[in-house]
């Protein structure tokens, strides 16, 4: 009796744990149960099939109800014994209804699946999760409370429907895949049949019911473990599936230098980062066929691409987008990437190879000019690799060993037997492989094209890695029959002359240093002669350069035959030639007597037309000639000098002729030298000074005066213009002179203009061809009149004919820019010059003066009268002044006063002198 009592207490101790855990689980069931459906019914997540949910939290609450300790009253008895038939009704419902979910999971059912699973596996809302929990509860309840009564069928009937159910769970399990598939449902096959068992024993056994409990602990544990899973599960897909873009870096991805574009099962784009739209030029792709993030040429291809994707393969293409800026070439790789319950979406990656593809295709264009460059190289080129096979070779070693570049390429020098054609090339190979520097050496080779034959240089170099290793070998044979020849056609370039061919100003100076040293040594003498050809530029103006050119090479011709043939003709530059005489003997007078019949017969020769195009031509020389050998000549540069100061005495002369030089024209270059440079001093120095002569009528009152320059030289006192004008003329000088003279006539002006006694004065200046054609002469002029004050109705500018050689339009052009501001011009020594009556109508001239020449002989030469009548008739004509320039008597006066001139300059009435003594000597009277 004792042992029977603590059995039953023990049983009732186990009973209440059981109840405890049973208990516990159960609330942990409804916890994550409720969770689920809380999330399921919000959207939060997919959770398409919430019955299974249901039921768990029926059963959860039924087996509250059933575990929790009440008193042993038959009430509270038979109360307990409907909710423990309603748990075990319900634990085989939960068993079939996971097994089906977890055997066929969202997103993946096929047809057999849909006609398998009823309707009501797939509620959505939560109103129909409503409904079914409480048509489940309200079942299971009524079919309860039938059976509380029928005790063979919660024997009998009961635990064998729950075995059933449970054969059956555990014959779908063999076909689910994956372990964590099969666990959950045969975890609550066990369970369940361990409680199907204990409802078959509770009528015999009275710890039935505890080992009921302990199943339903077992099982609600389980389907706790199961419930808390999928609840964590559904929340990260739920997550996932809600914010894509944050599991994966949006943030990144959006700004990363890679497409991303994201499909889902059915082909339809979810996402496509900012990066993939900029380069489809697309604002959105979601929601569209995901061939729409190819380019048109490859949409074809999509269905095999999904079918390949389908069977697992990755797959990379490229694709090419027209862009505003260019062509994009995109590298996109395909691939499987699946998206919460959906295993069939997929990724687009593509890569932007637009600069690689540039990169390459620039390499291959190098790659391509430099294989053109090296086969346009006349040497022969060869580029081995380290197994001595050939990788490359231009068309010059082609033809020196007679095979095409298919044929060469890939073999060796053995494999090709090309040993006839390249002796040393083994050895020389290996030589150069192991120097540091190239392998250069001469061989004779033989072409097999053509048969030519010749002395070549051949230069070997080891092409070496970063690292010293020798991975190649560059070979270069080279010509030198072609190097011989271009360096004879160098030497002729640089000591001949391209026209003429004659020896150039090098070769002569070379050779005359050679000749003077010779002289010197051998006590004799030689000349030099410096030839000008006369008027050459009118022929190029007239007949053209190629004709000036051809007449060149003629003169060189006739320079060869007309001297021996061991002296030098050479061309010095343009139209100038020299010959150098040598071999004169040893007195200088039989020297320059030998010489002169040279040159005499050189310009009788000149004097001979000479054949352009059949016409013929004439051409004469201006020849200088020095003669040398003595002890006062030290260098070709003297030399050269001399006979050029020579020629231009021989122009000087009247041309075509011949002048030997001395000494004295030496001195007069020199002098000329001196002077030159004083005269520079002079105009920066202040010695420069203007005179002024007086202009008077034939009443003897004065009109005005011309200004005239004088130089004060510190040693050699007054130096008269006819000495500098000249020389200033040609050296360029005369700019700054005159325009010293025309500001300081233009100052006296301005303070003429002061004293009512002299206000109407006039002073004219001479102004020369080269200051009047300088470019700034007429701005010149305005801006010393404007800044002098001086009146320019009062200035009288005095031009020479020789103005009118140059171009008459622009000196016509200059005249009346200065005439319309008020300054008169005056055509100086009338009728000795280029006297055109066309030119003296077109000018703006106010005045014209009678050269002294006429002035001086018109009361003895009837010629000079005649001539300055008619002058005179023609200013009157063409109503201009008058002004006779050296007048030095009465008689002159009156002859012109009778032939109606009025304005006088010379002697008679006055010399230059300086405006003080102009002043004083004039008093001013009134001008009339």
């Amino acid at each position: 009796m004792a042992s029977d009592t603590q059995g039953i207490s023990f049983a009732a101790a186990l009973g209440t744990w059981i109840q405890l855990l049973a208990l516990l689980a159960a609330l942990a069931t409804i916890g994550w149960g409720a969770r689920l459906l809380w999330q399921g019914a919000s959207g939060g997540a997919p959770i398409g099939r919430p019955l299974w949910v249901c039921s768990a939290v029926v059963l959860a609450v039924y087996t509250v109800f059933a575990a929790l300790p009440v008193s042993q009253t038959e009430a509270i008895e038979h109360a307990q014994s409907w909710s423990v038939i309603a748990v075990n009704l319900l634990l085989p419902i939960t068993l079939l209804i996971i097994s089906i979910d977890v055997r066929h999971p969202a997103g993946q059912e096929g047809p057999a699946a849909s006609t398998e699973r009823s309707g009501s596996l797939q509620l959505r809302s939560n109103a129909g999760v409503l409904v079914m929990l409480a048509g489940l509860a309200l079942v299971v309840a009524i079919a309860s409370r039938l059976l509380v009564v029928v005790s063979w069928v919660q024997a009998y009937v009961l635990p064998a429907c729950m075995l059933l159910c449970c054969a059956k769970a555990w014959v779908d399990s063999r076909n689910l895949v994956g372990r964590s598939s099969r666990w959950p449902v045969r975890s609550m096959t066990a369970a369940v049949v361990l409680a199907a068992l204990a409802q078959g024993a509770h009528s015999h056994a009275p710890l039935a019911l505890s080992f009921m409990e302990a199943a339903w602990c077992y099982a609600l544990s389980v389907m706790a473990l199961v419930l808390l899973m999928a609840s964590v599960r559904h929340t990260l897909v739920g997550w996932a599936s809600a914010h894509p873009e944050r599991l994966q870096g949006a943030e990144w991805l959006e700004q990363a230098p890679i497409g991303m574009v994201r499909v889902d099962g059915a082909g339809i784009i979810v996402h496509a980062n900012q990066t993939q739209l900029e380069w489809l030029g697309v604002k959105s792709l979601s929601g569209q066929p995901w061939v729409q993030a190819l380019t048109p040429p490859l949409r074809d291809q999509a269905p095999e691409w999904m079918e390949r994707l389908r069977a697992g393969e990755s797959l990379a293409f490229e694709q090419s987008i027209e862009t505003p800026h260019g062509v994009r070439h995109l590298q996109t790789d395909l691939m499987v990437a699946p998206q919460g319950f959906d295993d069939n979406a997929f990724l687009l990656l593509s890569h932007d190879v637009s600069m690689q593809k540039l990169m390459a295709g620039r390499m291959q264009e190098q790659q391509s000019q430099l294989v053109s460059l090296v086969s346009a190289i006349p040497d022969l080129v060869v580029l081995k690799g380290v197994d001595g096979r050939f990788l490359h070779c231009n068309q010059a070693f082609e033809r020196l060993v007679g095979l095409k570049h298919s044929q060469i390429i890939g073999r060796t020098t053995t494999d090709l037997a090309l040993d006839a054609y390249l002796p040393s090339e083994v050895e020389t190979d290996l030589q150069a492989r192991h120097s540091l520097s190239p392998v250069v050496y001469e061989e004779t080779l033989r072409f097999a094209d053509g048969g030519y034959q010749g002395r070549f240089e051949i230069t070997k170099s080891a092409i070496r890695s970063a690292s010293g290793e020798v991975t190649g070998l560059l070979c270069i044979c080279r010509d030198l029959a072609e190097r011989s020849h271009a360096r004879k056609e160098i030497e002729r370039l640089e000591f001949f002359d391209v026209l003429t061919g004659l020896p150039n100003r090098r070769m002569l100076m070379e050779r005359l240093e050679w000749s003077i040293r010779a002289c010197k040594l051998r006590a004799s003498f030689a000349a030099l002669l410096f030839i000008d050809l006369d008027n050459f530029k009118d022929l190029n103006d007239s007949l053209g350069h190629q004709q000036g050119d051809r007449l060149l090479c003629e003169v060189g011709k006739r320079l060869i035959a007309s001297v021996r043939s061991g002296d030098v003709v050479a061309r010095f530059g343009g139209d100038e030639f020299v010959v150098l005489v040598e071999h004169l003997g040893g007195v200088r007078e039989q020297a320059e007597n030998h010489v002169r019949g040279v040159v005499e017969h050189l310009i009788s020769r000149f004097n001979q037309p000479f054949s352009l195009d059949g016409s013929a031509h004439y051409s004469t020389p201006s020849i200088g000639v020095t003669v040398f050998g003595d002890n006062d000549v030290h260098s070709a540069e003297e030399l050269l000098k001399r006979a050029d100061m020579a020629m231009y005495q021989a122009k000087s002369a009247g041309r075509n002729t011949q002048r030997f030089f001395d000494p004295q024209m030496q001195a007069q270059v020199n002098a000329r030298a001196h002077l030159e440079s004083d005269l520079r001093h002079a105009i920066h120095d202040g010695e420069l000074q203007v005179y002024y002569q007086p202009v008077m009528n034939g009443h003897g009152q004065l009109l005005g005066a011309e200004a005239l320059v004088r130089w004060r030289h510190p040693g050699r006192g007054l130096v008269m213009p006819i000495e500098f004008i000249d020389l200033a003329e040609q050296t360029g000088l005369i700019v700054d002179l005159g325009t010293f003279v025309m500001r300081t006539a233009c100052e006296q002006l301005a303070a003429w203009a002061a004293n009512p006694s002299t206000q109407c004065l006039t002073i004219a200046v001479n102004v020369s061809p080269r200051q009047f054609r300088n470019a700034g002469f007429v701005d010149e002029v305005l801006a010393i009149v404007d800044e002098t004050g001086a009146d320019p109705s009062k200035l009288k500018l005095e031009l020479t004919e020789n103005l009118l050689l140059g171009d008459v339009n622009e000196t016509v052009c200059r005249m009346r820019e200065l005439k319309e501001r008020g300054v008169g011009f005056s055509l100086d020594d009338f009728g000795v010059g280029y006297s055109s009556l066309a030119y003296l109508k077109r000018l703006p001239l106010d005045q014209l003066k009678i050269d002294r020449s006429f002035v001086n002989d018109v009361l003895s030469d009837v010629n000079d009268a005649v001539i300055v009548r008619t002058i005179l008739a023609l200013a009157h004509n063409l109503e201009l002044e008058v002004v006779a320039e050296g007048v030095e008597n009465a008689g002159q006066v009156d002859f012109l006063v009778s032939n109606g001139c009025e304005r006088f300059q010379g002697y008679h009435f006055g010399r230059p002198v300086p405006i003080s003594e102009f002043e004083r000597l004039h008093g001013f009277a009134p001008c009339a």
